[in-house]
């Protein structure tokens, strides 16, 4: 009895070091943040799926869950864990919150994706599921904060600086960033457009479109899913004359143009679900149209003024 008793208590042990070993990530992004100042090291955010990807589990299993990943990663990072997961049931609701602002933030498309970030968040790379476990995936990391020495060093220059010289460095950091990584970083980039407002240095105009699509992308994603979250309550209880009248009370008062056009859009939609309405739906699509015949809102009614008229509309 004794020895099952010592057998039992040298196994609770051994759970409770392993658990402690797994527990290295952290879930509240602004306290992580807070700490990677603190320690002068940067983040490692890992938006992942943990009850539904099958890359993230993977990953978790033969990565992340080994003590050679975690000792190599705590030298330089503070790990930042965003799960998105299915079954939101332990999770608060500032967490949800949270969690869904940060993938709106750095739009997140595909899991698991890690994004490497400074300090101050900017972001300077990013990894994502590779075969070999620990060690390939150590080495990974390791070359990317080593090519990343460049793009901190332009901000770090550009701290000390002010104005156009300011916007000069910012201008260096980003470009020794692949395209798809710059990209990442809004901010900076508006900090460039205001810093170079004028265009005397020749540097806004390389940022201000791609700033202004950013925007347009935001507030089109924002509108979205305001309108679903509006709408869709009543579309699962099939009370359509409900969400036409919700919708019908954004159009006839809309915040701007982008909301505007989006809810004639879901109008023309659930008017097609609700009452088969072909020329009630075409009216809205087209009202919708002439509110901004280029915005990428457009393109999708013209995809949908085309399936209607093949569907036999006019």
């Amino acid at each position: 009895m004794i020895r099952i008793a010592i057998a039992v208590t040298l196994l609770f042990g051994l759970c409770i070091a392993q658990d402690k070993k797994q527990d290295v990530w952290m879930t509240d992004f602004a306290a992580a943040t807070a700490k990677a100042k603190a320690e002068n090291k940067d983040l490692l955010v890992d938006f992942t799926g943990s009850d539904w990807c099958g890359w993230c589990i993977k990953l978790d299993a033969e990565v992340f869950s080994h003590e050679e990943f975690q000792q190599a990663a705590q030298k330089n990072f503070v790990l930042v864990k965003i799960d998105i997961r299915q079954d939101k049931s332990g999770m608060s609701k500032e967490l949800i919150a949270q969690n869904d602002a940060l993938v709106f933030r750095f739009g997140i498309n595909n899991f698991p994706t890690l994004l490497m970030l400074d300090s101050e968040t900017n972001v300077y790379d990013m990894l994502g599921y590779q075969k070999g476990g620990p060690g390939p995936f150590n080495e990974a990391m390791t070359a990317k904060l080593k090519k990343a020495q460049g793009f901190k060093a332009s901000l770090a220059a550009a701290a000390k600086k002010e104005g156009v010289e300011r916007a000069r460095a910012i201008d260096d950091g980003l470009s020794a960033l692949p395209e798809s990584i710059m990209h990442l970083n809004f901010e900076l980039m508006k900090q460039v457009i205001t810093l170079d407002a004028d265009g005397a240095a020749g540097i806004k105009d390389k940022y201000a479109e791609l700033v202004t699509k950013i925007e347009e992308s935001r507030l089109l994603q924002a509108a979205s899913e305001e309108l679903k979250a509006l709408i869709m309550p009543h579309i699962e209880n099939r009370e359509g004359e409900q969400a036409l009248a919700k919708l019908d009370a954004i159009i006839a008062k809309p915040k701007n143009t982008i909301q505007h056009q989006m809810a004639l859009f879901f109008k023309a939609n659930v008017i097609m679900d609700v009452t088969r309405n072909v020329q009630e739906a075409t009216a809205a699509l087209m009202a919708g149209k002439a509110l901004a015949p280029e915005s990428p809102i457009a393109q999708q009614i013209d995809q949908f003024l085309k399936a209607l008229k093949a569907a036999g509309g006019k």
